[in-house]
């Protein structure tokens, strides 16, 4: 049964133009326009024929850019407008998380305001004199709930609007962007309330830009784009491809933005050497007044343009892995900086430079080829030179380019400042500038369980596909995925030890574990002692792996290339030549790790000792 139901609603408003509104009502009377400047020129459609549904007891999230309609479907739902065409279809009472507070009076206290605004969300007063002070406790207003709201703080207002709303203990819970409501320690206690919600079976309606909140909470998640359902669906599937999208946007956008800085440096650019075979400075002309000396500190230079112009920059493309040109990056993919030179005569003292700031101007690295000891020897008419980063570990943020060719004594020829911009994107939110490879470690005094929010050991155990696309996922993070592949009967600590070892190697470790048939196949007809549904999720119970495949092949040749590994791990008891995969790996540039093998452990050998036993 569904709680929520949305059949091909359209909602239109109207739209005023201001240049035909009258300036007071006298003049409209006079004029005889009050009634044709009040009609509307055109109409905007909030909602273009969209239709979804949300079965009882299921979490649905809207995302969407600023816009896109989501706070209007939530608004239809609420009751707080009919739609202009269509159907909407609520199940059970309504608390709508939408305007905090909307009807709280400002003059009374807020122990007044609680009974009122309950009684308008549909509670007797019996029922809110029965939750009243649970409500208080919640918005952690004891001290306060006496005094006039008008003495309330913004942050006491709105925490005191979301207490109300969510202890009417609704049916169905309609939340748009109301997290930001209190501290980390109100946030978080928000969060375990929606959880409890859906452990009691409410269904709920989450409006909200929080991408990982979607992730974490929803069933399902919805897309919309101007008005239009976009896509709907699994809420991971859902929110890649609008980061996609969105990514999309902020490629046109950042590239639009490099133009105008280019174009407005050109206006403040030197002339280049005149030379009848010049090639034209893509700069354009020039100012004849502008100077052609650097700043003293360059790194208090604004964005734009100088050098003598004997050696041109004639253009700079930031390039992908593939080779196509980007300004979105995923931290730790390849990006090559590629650039494009001419030197109207031969040129015997050059050296080029690279430098990459963040968004507060740090420079966050500096380089030129001089620094690094390349000798120059000739330069003369069309070239190219490549500065390539083989991982981008830079934290998520926007950054600043500075590209130069100059002579070795740092006089430019011609010198770029921040006219080139590129953003790195991440799910890791860490701070700080560059992301170095690391790892953790602990004593075993030290001990930590998985985060609340991991998934169960049975649900970590998943599908070649599932797992191919976690895969993918963490790669466009940035971050290294780890595979091996085992039987694992008779789990020991010798296994233990090796898993742990080889997750130390990446942030994902995906373990393929045989099937019986398989098993059967490698290790004879003895085995395996356990079959392959309590083995893999046995493994997957260990907190190191993330997620567990069962795998039916004789070899795990097919696991390797769905899941595409950057290091595929096997024991040091393996010779390297007969590890299956490795070409596969380092193909694509990962790498084969061979791990030290706990001794005095052999599985094989443990099930000898066990049937010599039973004889």
């Amino acid at each position: 049964m569904n709680a929520i139901e949305l059949v091909h609603v359209t909602k239109v408003y109207r739209r005023y133009a201001r240049r035909r509104q009258f300036a007071t009502l006298k003049s409209a009377l006079i004029s005889g326009s009050l009634i044709r400047d009040l009609r509307p020129e055109e109409t905007f459609p909030a909602l273009q024929d969209v239709s979804f549904a949300v079965p009882h007891g299921r979490t649905l999230g809207i995302i969407g850019r600023n816009g896109s309609g989501k706070s209007t479907a939530l608004k239809l739902v609420a009751g707080i407008t009919k739609p202009t065409r269509g159907t909407v279809r609520v199940v059970g009472r309504v608390s709508a998380l939408i305007e905090l507070g909307a009807g709280f009076h400002p003059e009374i206290s807020g122990r007044e305001n609680v009974f009122i605004n309950g009684i308008m969300l549909g509670l007797s007063k019996r029922e809110v004199a029965r939750r009243f002070d649970e409500i208080v406790a919640f918005a952690e207003l004891e001290d306060f709930i006496d005094a006039p709201v008008k003495t309330y703080s913004s942050g006491m207002y709105m925490r005191l609007g979301f207490a109300v709303a969510i202890h009417v203990d609704p049916d169905v819970l309609l939340v748009d962007e109301v997290l930001a409501v209190g501290d980390e320690a109100f946030t978080h206690k928000c969060l375990d309330k929606f959880a409890e919600f859906k452990r009691r079976g409410k269904t709920i309606l989450l409006v909200t830009h929080a991408l990982g909140l979607v992730e974490r909470f929803c069933d399902e998640a919805l897309w919309l784009d101007a008005g239009r359902v976009r896509l709907t669906g699994d809420p991971r599937r859902v929110v890649d491809a609008y980061i996609t999208d969105v990514a999309a946007s902020e490629e046109q956008q950042l590239a639009a933005d490099d133009a105008r800085r280019r174009g407005a440096s050109a206006v403040g650019a030197p002339p280049a050497p005149e030379t009848e075979d010049a090639v034209a400075s893509p700069a354009g002309p020039a100012a004849p007044e502008a100077p052609s000396e650097p700043p003293e500190d360059m790194f208090q230079a604004r964005e734009g343009r100088w050098g003598s112009r004997e050696v041109v920059i004639t253009d700079v493309q930031l390039l992908d892995a593939d080779g196509r040109p980007r300004q979105i990056y995923q931290s730790g993919s390849p990006m090559t900086i590629r650039l494009r030179v001419n030197a109207l005569e031969p040129v015997h003292d050059f050296a080029f430079g690279i430098g990459l700031f963040n968004a507060e101007g740090v420079c966050c690295y500096g380089t030129n080829t001089a620094i690094e000891e390349w000798v120059p020897d000739w330069l003369e008419g069309e070239g190219e030179v490549a500065f390539h980063i083989e991982r981008l570990d830079l934290v998520e943020g926007t950054y600043r380019l500075d590209v130069a060719v100059h002579r070795r004594d740092g006089r430019p020829y011609d010198y770029h400042r921040l006219l080139y911009s590129f953003r790195v994107k991440s799910r890791v939110k860490d701070v700080g500038i560059a992301r170095p490879r690391h790892r953790w470690s602990f004593s075993p005094a030290v001990r930590f369980t998985r985060s609340p929010t991991a998934r169960p050991a049975a649900a970590r155990v998943v599908s070649r596909d599932q797992a191919a696309a976690l895969a993918a996922r963490y790669r466009r993070d940035g971050r290294r995925v780890v595979l091996t592949n085992g039987v694992f009967d008779l789990l020991h600590p010798g296994h233990v030890r090796y898993l742990r070892l080889a997750r130390a190697h990446g942030d994902l470790l995906i373990v393929g574990v045989n099937s019986d048939r398989s098993a059967r196949a490698n290790k004879g007809p003895g085995r395996p002692i356990t079959p392959a549904t309590e083995r893999a999720e046995v493994v997957a119970a260990l907190e190191c792996v993330d997620a567990v495949v069962v795998f039916d092949e004789d070899t795990p040749a097919e696991l390797v290339r769905a899941i595409e590994p950057d290091v595929l791990v096997k024991g040091a008891d393996w010779p390297e030549d007969r590890i299956v995969g490795r070409e596969t790996v380092e193909a694509r540039g990962g790498e084969v790790v061979r791990v030290p093998v706990e001794a005095g452990y052999s599985t094989t050998a443990m099930v000898e000792a066990i049937k010599r036993g039973a004889d």
